[in-house]
């Protein structure tokens, strides 16, 4: 019930999602991608792209794509979404699906000793097991997506108990939201997140299939809702990728150099750091997994140059807060917003 509260509560309270664009492909003997704006939506248009074999894909927030391809061995790939992709490396283990968040590459292995979810180095293709979410389960993310907005993996199962799931990336602690999609098989074998929306892809329909989107607002046991799917006779697995838009990543790039909170797990007390590229108005707030508010550390407008905050483990009336996990948003001039979590332990 805490995960739960953790994913949804905060989705909720934060509304400067980005919009962006969700581009997917598939792997079957070279197809061709696609992008769409979802204009229209759930009766959206797609732009062709390039052929390209994709079994996983991932976007960084500048834009640059990840593209893997191969089952049992897997090339590693760097694109735009209209530049023909350059192989960069093969990858050590096998991937299902990629995802990219905390400046990392991620990836699912169905084939690794054991499986689960890896971190991969793109220069040299070096692999290193971060969570084995397979053990004792049997839940296999052939889809996997990060979100920004609250520091957690999604991961779609046909294995285990089989639907959506929110995936702590420090411990692994996974939480069903909601159960298989209603198509014939069940099966999604790509994912990408965005505007508070996971988007399930490569359905596996060579009989109509749509694609799905979950509004993760909609908590535990909502509904999917199917969208036009541009691959109606293909079946296939594939990868997916949401790749923001350029002017919301630029603002929060021109206004701020780095983020950080340390010590982090902290005990008494921690500083968030950070340093404006110019002048804006700037808060720092604090909130708990329930998605109240804790404390507002700062609200006012600032000039340009290096700032550090400490948070003392106190809430609005100066009382000391329980352990636990706390999140910290830091929004820039009401047009962009970052939020980080740490850790209070007593």
């Amino acid at each position: 019930m805490k995960k739960l509260l953790v994913t949804f509560a905060i989705l909720l309270i934060f509304s400067s999602l980005q919009s962006g664009t969700l581009f997917v492909g598939l792997e079957s003997s070279s197809p061709p991608t696609y992008s769409s704006d979802l204009t229209g939506f759930p009766s959206v248009s797609w732009t062709q792209h390039y052929n390209f074999d994709v079994s996983g894909a991932a976007t960084t927030p500048d834009g640059t794509l990840y593209l893997c391809q191969g089952a049992f061995n897997t090339e590693l790939f760097e694109a735009g979404i209209n530049t023909t992709p350059t192989q960069l490396c093969t990858i050590q283990e096998d991937m299902s699906a990629l995802a990219y968040g905390r400046n990392k590459l991620w990836g699912y292995s169905n084939y690794a000793d054991p499986k689960g979810i890896y971190s991969i180095t793109p220069t040299t293709g070096e692999v290193r097991l971060e969570l084995d979410v397979y053990t004792g389960t049997g839940y296999r993310f052939f889809a996997l997506a990060y979100n920004p907005a609250d520091d957690l993996f999604y991961g779609y199962t046909e294995y285990g108990d089989s639907g959506l799931y929110s995936i702590d990336m420090d411990t692994g602690v996974m939480t069903k939201l909601v159960d298989t999609i209603p198509a014939s098989n069940g099966q999604g074998r790509g994912m990408a997140l965005g505007d508070n929306t996971v988007y399930l892809t490569a359905t596996r329909g060579d009989d109509g299939i749509p694609y799905y989107a979950y509004d993760l607002s909609q908590g535990i046991g909502g509904n999917w809702e199917e969208f036009t799917n541009p691959y109606p006779d293909y079946h296939s697995t594939g990868g997916a990728a949401w790749i923001p838009d350029q002017s919301e990543v630029e603002t929060f790039n021109q206004q701020n150099s780095f983020y950080q909170i340390a010590p982090n797990p902290f005990f008494d007390k921690t500083n968030i750091s950070f340093k404006l590229k110019k002048s804006a108005r700037i808060i720092l707030n604090v909130y708990n997994i329930k998605g109240q508010l804790v404390k507002s550390l700062i609200n006012k407008n600032a000039e340009e140059g290096c700032y550090s905050i400490e948070w003392d483990g106190t809430n609005l009336n100066g009382k000391k807060v329980p352990a636990g996990i706390y999140f910290f948003q830091l929004i820039l001039s009401s047009k962009s917003s970052i939020i980080k979590k740490a850790i209070l332990l007593k």
